[in-house]
């Protein structure tokens, strides 16, 4: 068995509702791509506070 690796993105949701609704510009939107652990078996995704 090995380890999987998963490159995403998390995108702050209120940035996104601000910039739908044009207060704020597309990019001011903030955005962190983070290459996580991936867990087969997990239903859920914990975010490290230092991330958060």
């Amino acid at each position: 068995m090995r380890l999987v690796y998963a490159d995403i993105e998390l995108i702050n949701g209120e940035d996104l509702v601000l910039a739908r609704r044009h207060i704020i510009g597309e990019d001011e939107i903030r955005r962190m791509p983070v290459n996580i652990l991936v867990d087969t078996g997990a239903y859920m995704l914990a975010i490290n506070e230092s991330i958060q």
